[in-house]
């Protein structure tokens, strides 16, 4: 059911020439390319087409080919008719997972447990007893989405959240809500995404290290990858900055303000904790598929074994595959991208890599259940050659 991506040894190599090789000229080889003006136009006609429902949109692409470049379109602010900026914040949602799975995957290299150990062994038994079979759950498990643990974002679950968005939460409430259901299959017998998989790898972390999962993204992730744009707010702090962007949900053709859901809402598995921009995430995801942030090549090829997402619990409408904190999807015309998305409450967001144009792609919409489709296809179609002629 997996296959390890050995073979990315070149393309990590090229993408670590990249980051350090820069792109001061980017600006002019994508103009002369004629390509600015086009994915301008793109962004803006995706936000003006009347079936989509965000006010906003923003697009960053780079690659060591045609450099790199960052696109706004829309508004901001729908009430203060606000211009959204190249640089602005946004909640990045569920791509914090891939950020968690990083720090676990550090933690594993330094000895501080196996990716094969049980949960038992790292967890303490007041978390693991609310779980059946946890004795034969893996850290692994919960990296790649095999655990069988159910999702606690249930209907009453978001009912609470929207009726409630300043409410802080504690991990033990979303664990508790998943320890009533059954479990979705037997410990490593099938696939389900659960957000619950990564509330219970924050607690790992802070197991092991005897500090908060944000610190150690902070101190590990954030800090040396100079990502000066990206933010774990504490559960409670609901400042924002001028340049962050607001978040909107429909309700029956009405765009609801939800920007200031607090930032506990959904702990370590996204939600509202993770302030980011485009540009930030794009220097993560290339960091972190050149190996910079692990000190072994293994441990990478360990990140990108993957595990097959089946039809009834498909994440995205290409074939994709599972990894440890990341997605590959299989794009028509045979083309692999690897990645993550993020959907929250006013947000929906992306950071993808395209090997074989090495080509990273990160983009936002500002408004819940917005198909990151309206900006990502045409920006494929333009970067990368037969895309849209295998469609």
């Amino acid at each position: 059911m997996s296959d390890n991506y050995e073979q990315y040894e070149i393309e990590r190599k090229k993408i670590r020439e990249a980051n350090q090789k820069g792109f001061d000229d980017s600006t002019g080889r994508l103009q002369q390319a004629g390509l600015a003006s086009k994915l301008q136009t793109a962004l803006q006609d995706a936000v003006r087409n009347p079936d989509t429902r965000f006010p906003g949109a923003l697009l960053y692409v780079s690659s060591p080919e045609i450099g790199a470049w960052a696109g706004a379109a829309g508004l901001s602010d729908v009430a203060a008719i606000t211009a959204l900026g190249l640089d602005a914040e946004f909640r990045a949602a569920s791509i914090l997972k891939t950020l968690v799975a990083v720090v676990i995957l550090q933690l594993a290299e330094e000895g501080r447990f196996s990716l094969d150990d049980p949960i038992t062994t790292v967890l303490p038994e007041s978390v693991t007893s609310k779980f059946s079979a946890s004795d034969k759950i893996t850290v692994r498990m919960l990296l790649n989405h095999t655990s069988g643990i159910p999702e606690w974002l249930t209907e009453a679950a978001m009912g609470e959240i929207f009726s409630n968005p300043q409410r802080v939460w504690e991990v033990h409430e979303y664990l508790d809500v998943a320890a009533a259901q059954e479990p979705y299959f037997p410990p490593g017998a099938g696939w389900r995404y659960s957000n619950t998989d990564y509330n219970l790898l924050s607690l790992v972390i802070e197991q092991t290290t005897a500090s908060a999962w944000r610190e150690k993204i902070r101190e590990r992730i954030v800090s040396p990858l100079n990502l000066e744009s990206t933010r774990l707010p504490e559960p409670g702090d609901l400042s924002l900055s001028d340049k962050h962007a607001h978040g909107y949900i429909d309700m029956d053709g009405n765009l609801l303000d939800f920007t200031r859901i607090d930032s506990s809402m959904a702990g370590a598995a996204g939600g509202h904790a993770l302030i980011t921009t485009t540009e930030d995430l794009a220097r993560f995801l290339k960091a972190v598929l050149a190996g910079e942030l692990f000190q072994n090549t293994t441990t990478l090829d360990e990140m990108l074994t993957f595990v097959k997402v089946p039809e009834d619990a498909r994440v995205s409408r290409y074939p994709a595959s599972y990894g440890l904190g990341i997605v590959k999807l299989l794009l028509p015309g045979n083309i692999e991208m690897l990645g993550h998305t993020g959907s929250t409450g006013g947000f929906e967001s992306f950071v993808y890599y395209v090997p074989s144009q090495h080509l990273t792609i990160s983009g936002m919409m500002s408004s819940t259940g917005s198909d990151e489709s309206a900006i990502l296809t045409p920006t494929l179609d333009l970067l990368v050659p037969g895309f849209l002629a295998a469609q």
